[in-house]
C-alpha cells in the first residue's frame, strides 16, 4: 500500500490580542471554547429560536470572506467515583463507578479566507478589523450565554492532537499511522468512519427546514433537529463537523441568475423544478435580505470493530427519520477527516459543499448541551437523565444570584413516585452538610435515615405524650412571633382545626396573653408560675373582665369547658404543662414520628403546631443551617385558623438559614386550600414534582397554582418517560424548580441505601432483625448486603427467606 506523510495545513501559531492559528493557504482563524447554551430536553422552543438567531447575527456581523465552523465532540467515557468520608456517599459513589456516558465539548473557529485565485499578500488594516471582529463576536455570544473562551496556544495544540488521534476521552492516548480506503479510515485499533450529511449532487433535505424537531416523550417535546447525536450506540468519539463559509454576495447572484437562465434554456422538469428552487432563493435575499453562504456537514465516528456498522447504521437511520439522506458516495474520507480539523475549511472542494441561504444553513447547526455539575459549597447529589452523578445547589447558590428569595420548598408526589427516597436522599445530604433537620412525619418513612445519623426517634404514644411548656418564656422571648403562637395555640385548642376566630375574640385573646405576661414580668412571681394551667386561671378572670368593662359578647362559658381538658388533672392535661427536654435543641437530627394520632382531631394539630415552634425556638439560638419537613402533618394546621402563624413562620426562617419544607401526595389537598396557596406555596420558591401521570387530567389546576409555565409543564411530563433506562438501577425521576425554571433529575441509589430508606414493611423489618443481632446500623446494613450478595437471590426472595427463617438465628459476622 502507497504510504505517505500525513501533513498538517497549518503554518504554525501566533501571538496577538488572540491566539492565531495560521493556514498554509493564507487564511488565519481565532479558535473559541463555548457552552451550546440550549440544555437538553429544555422543552423550550424559544431557547433553540434564540441560538439560531444569535448565530445568524454572528453571520451578519462577520459578513462575507468568513468562515465559521462548528465543532461539537461527544466522547465516550466511564464515571470516576468522588472521594467521600460518610458511608453511604462512599456506596452510592461506587454504585456508578465505571458506568459509561456521553461528554460533551464545543468549538467554534471563525476564519477570515483568502482569494485562491490570487497571490496572497498579508493586509495589516484587513487584520485590524479581523481582531476587532472576533471581538464583536465574542461580546455578541457572551450576551447569548455561549460563555466564549479564545483557547491558548497549548490548548489549540491539545485540541489538534486529540482530533488526530481521534481520542476524548480524558485519557493519556498516543497517536496512530492512518490506513485509508474508500470505506473509512483506521488509526491503530480505531475505526474511524466519514458521513457527509448531503450529497451536493443530489441534496436531501426536507423541503423546510427549522431548528427543532418533535420527540414524543409523554408530551410533544421540541428537541435539536439533530439531538440523536448523543445517543448514538457503541459510538467511542463522535465529531460533528459544521461549517458556513460566507461568499461574496454579488458573485454569487451573479452565478444563481446564470444558472437559471441556463435551466430556462434547457425546458424538462428537472430543470424547471431548479428555476423554480433558484426563484425562490432569489426571493428570500430581495426581499429578507438573507445572505447566501455554502454549507458543509460530516459526522466523524469511531467505535472498535463491527460496532462502527452498528453506529453508523443508527445514524444513518435517524437522519432519515429527520428528512436527510447522507452522502452514500463519500469515499473522500481522509479529505473530510481533515477538512474538520480547526481552520481548514479552505480545503473543502466544491463537491463537499452546497449553496443555501444562512437561515437554511444555521438549522443544521447543533445546539444542545448535557447537564452538567453547578459550583457551589453547599451541593446534593442527584443523577443527569443519562445516570450519572452531578451536583445541584438546592438552597444558597440561587438565594445569592437572586434566582429565587427563599430556600422553603413544596413537594408533591403521589404514592409510588419515589417521593419518601426523594425526600430521604435529599435530607440525608441536608445532614451531612450541617444541617439541624426537624422531621414531622406520619408514616416511619425516616425511621432507617434516623438510625443511620443516629439522631433522635421521637413516637408519640399515649402513655408517653410530646409534652412541652410553651408558656415559659423570658422577656427576651416574648416578642410578636411568640404572642401570635400563643395565640394560634389558644385558638386551636378553643375552636379547633378548622375553627375561625371572629374579630372581637381575636381582640380579647391578644389583650389576654399580652396582660397574662405582664402581670408576671412586672410581679414577683417564680418561672414555674408560666404553664397553660396558670394561663387558663389567669384568662378566665381576665375574659369576664374585659367582656363586663366592654360590654362585648364572648362565650365564656364554652371556652372555660373546652379549654378545662388541658389543664393538670384534664385529659389531656400533660401535653402543655410539661417541660420539654432541653437536650432536642442540640440535636442535629430529630424525627417526630406522630403516626398514632394523625386521625386524632385534637391532638395531631397542637402536637404539629408546638413542634413547629420547637423548630422556630431551635432556628432562634442555633448559629447552623436549618430546615424544618413536615410531611403529611401540615394538613393538621393548613386552615385560616392558622394561616397567619404559618406565614409568619414561611417568611421567618429564611432570615435565619433556615427553610420550612412541606411534602404532600393528594392532589386534593392543594386544589382550593387558601392556606396552602397564600401562606406555603407562595413562599415557597422551590418546588419539587415527583412523576404527575397519575394527575394528567386535572393538572391545568396544579399548573396555574405553582405558576408552571406552559414550557415547565412539558418538562414535567417528560419524567419517567424518556429512553434511559437501560444499564442503570431502580430509579425515579424529580422536576426541581428554583425560582421560574426547574430541570427533571434522577433519583438513583445504591443498595445500601435503597435499603435505609425503604418504606417496605417486610425489608425494613428483615433489616431490623440484623440491627437487632449486630446493635450498630451500618454493621447490620453491610452484614445485610453481604448475605444478600452471597445468597444468590433477588432481594424480594432474601427478604421472604428471612421472614421464614426469622426463627432461627441470623448469622453473626466477624
Amino acid at each position: 500500500m502507497k504510504k505517505r506523510a500525513f501533513r498538517l495545513p497549518y503554518a504554525g501559531i501566533g501571538q496577538d490580542t488572540y491566539t492565531i492559528l495560521y493556514h498554509e493557504s493564507g487564511a488565519y482563524a481565532v479558535l473559541l471554547r463555548l457552552v451550546n447554551p440550549v440544555l437538553q430536553y429544555c422543552a423550550d422552543p424559544e431557547a433553540y429560536a434564540r441560538f439560531h438567531q444569535a448565530l445568524h447575527s454572528l453571520v451578519q456581523v462577520l459578513g462575507p470572506g468568513y468562515t465559521l465552523q462548528k465543532t461539537d465532540i461527544l466522547s465516550r467515557r466511564h464515571y470516576q467515583p468522588a472521594a467521600r468520608e460518610d458511608f453511604l456517599s462512599q456506596r452510592f459513589e461506587a454504585h456508578f463507578a465505571g458506568r459509561p456516558y456521553r461528554a460533551g465539548s464545543t468549538y467554534l473557529t471563525i476564519t477570515r479566507d483568502v482569494q485562491r485565485s490570487g497571490f496572497f499578500a498579508y493586509e495589516a488594516g484587513d487584520f485590524e478589523v479581523f481582531l476587532r471582529n472576533i471581538g464583536k463576536a465574542l461580546d455578541l455570544l457572551q450576551a447569548q450565554d455561549f460563555q466564549p473562551q479564545p483557547l491558548e496556544e497549548g490548548e489549540v495544540r491539545a485540541l489538534l492532537q486529540r482530533l488526530l488521534a481521534f481520542d476524548f476521552s480524558g485519557q493519556p492516548y498516543a497517536l496512530s499511522n492512518f490506513q485509508v480506503s474508500a470505506e473509512g479510515l483506521a488509526a491503530g485499533e480505531r475505526a474511524i468512519r466519514c458521513l457527509s450529511l448531503v450529497d451536493v449532487d443530489a441534496v436531501s433535505l426536507p423541503a423546510t427546514l427549522l431548528p427543532t424537531a418533535r420527540l414524543s416523550r409523554g408530551e410533544e417535546l421540541p428537541v435539536d433537529l439533530l439531538h440523536f447525536l448523543s445517543q448514538v450506540p457503541d459510538c467511542e468519539s463522535l465529531v460533528y463537523n459544521q461549517v458556513i463559509q460566507v461568499p461574496d454576495q454579488r458573485q454569487e447572484l451573479t452565478r444563481l441568475q446564470a444558472k437559471r437562465k441556463k435551466h430556462l434554456s434547457m425546458p424538462d422538469p428537472a430543470n424547471e423544478q431548479s428555476v423554480q428552487d433558484i426563484d425562490q432563493v432569489l426571493v428570500a435575499v430581495a426581499r429578507d435580505s438573507q445572505l447566501l453562504v455554502y454549507g458543509h456537514y460530516s459526522v466523524l465516528l469511531s467505535a472498535a470493530g463491527p460496532a462502527l456498522d452498528r453506529a453508523v447504521n443508527f445514524l444513518e437511520s435517524a437522519l432519515f427519520s429527520v428528512g436527510i439522506l447522507p452522502s452514500r458516495n463519500a469515499y473522500n474520507q481522509l479529505e473530510l477527516f481533515r477538512c474538520a480539523l480547526p481552520g481548514n475549511s479552505p480545503e473543502l472542494r466544491e463537491y463537499d459543499k452546497f449553496l443555501t441561504t444562512a437561515e437554511a444553513a444555521l438549522c443544521l447547526l447543533y445546539k444542545e448541551r448535557l447537564l452538567d455539575s453547578e459550583p457551589s459549597t453547599f451541593q446534593v447529589r442527584f443523577t443527569d437523565r443519562q445516570g450519572i452523578p452531578l451536583s445541584i445547589d438546592t438552597s444558597d447558590a440561587p438565594v445569592f444570584s437572586g434566582r429565587m428569595n427563599n430556600r422553603n420548598k413544596f413537594v408533591l408526589g403521589p404514592s409510588g413516585a419515589g417521593k419518601s427516597f426523594f425526600m430521604n436522599h435529599l435530607i440525608r445530604q441536608y445532614a451531612l452538610q450541617g444541617t439541624d433537620v426537624i422531621l414531622v412525619d406520619t408514616g416511619h418513612s425516616y425511621a432507617g435515615l434516623c438510625a443511620y445519623l443516629q439522631g433522635r426517634y421521637i413516637t408519640y404514644t399515649e402513655d408517653r405524650p410530646i409534652t412541652m411548656n410553651p408558656f415559659r418564656l423570658s422577656a427576651e422571648e416574648f416578642n410578636e412571633e411568640k404572642r401570635e403562637f400563643l395565640k394560634s395555640l389558644v385558638a386551636l385548642l378553643w375552636k379547633g382545626a378548622g375553627g375561625t376566630l371572629s374579630q372581637v375574640e381575636d381582640s380579647v385573646l391578644s389583650s389576654v396573653i399580652a396582660a397574662y405576661y405582664r402581670d408576671f414580668f412586672d410581679g414577683e412571681r417564680p418561672p414555674s408560675y408560666l404553664s397553660f394551667q396558670s394561663f387558663y386561671d389567669f384568662s378566665l378572670t381576665q375574659i369576664e373582665q374585659i367582656t363586663r368593662r366592654e360590654a362585648i359578647a364572648f362565650d365564656l362559658r364554652g371556652y372555660r369547658f373546652i379549654l378545662k381538658k388541658f389543664c393538670l388533672g384534664g385529659e389531656y392535661g400533660q401535653i402543655l404543662n410539661n417541660e420539654l427536654d432541653q437536650a432536642l435543641f442540640e440535636e442535629p437530627f430529630i424525627v417526630f414520628e406522630i403516626d398514632a394520632i394523625k386521625e386524632h382531631k385534637i391532638l395531631f394539630p397542637i402536637t404539629t403546631l408546638i413542634i413547629m415552634d420547637v423548630f422556630l425556638q431551635k432556628m432562634r439560638h442555633r448559629q447552623r443551617r436549618k430546615a424544618l419537613v413536615i410531611e403529611e402533618a401540615w394538613k393538621a394546621i393548613a386552615s385560616p385558623l392558622m394561616a397567619g402563624y404559618i406565614l409568619y413562620v414561611y417568611k421567618t426562617v429564611r432570615k435565619f438559614w433556615g427553610e420550612a419544607v412541606v411534602v404532600t401526595q393528594e392532589l386534593d389537598d392543594i386544589i382550593g386550600n387558601a392556606v396552602v396557596k397564600h401562606a406555603i406555596i407562595s413562599n415557597s420558591d422551590t418546588v419539587c414534582l415527583l412523576d404527575q401521570t397519575k394527575f394528567r387530567d386535572n393538572f391545568s389546576q396544579i399548573a396555574a397554582l405553582l405558576s408552571l409555565s406552559e414550557v415547565e409543564c412539558r418538562k414535567i411530563f417528560t419524567i419517567n418517560n424518556l429512553d434511559n433506562k437501560a444499564g442503570r438501577g431502580r430509579f425515579k425521576e424529580v422536576y426541581i424548580r428554583r425560582g421560574a425554571t426547574g430541570e427533571v433529575y434522577g433519583v438513583e441509589v445504591s443498595l445500601e441505601e435503597y435499603l435505609t430508606f425503604t418504606t417496605e414493611r417486610r425489608e425494613k423489618e428483615a433489616l431490623q432483625g440484623y440491627q437487632a443481632r449486630y446493635g450498630d446500623f451500618q454493621q447490620a446494613l453491610e452484614a445485610f448486603v453481604a448475605d444478600f450478595r452471597a445468597s444468590g437471590l433477588t432481594l424480594p426472595a432474601f427478604v421472604q427467606q428471612l421472614t421464614q427463617d426469622s426463627h432461627e438465628t441470623l448469622p453473626v459476622r466477624p
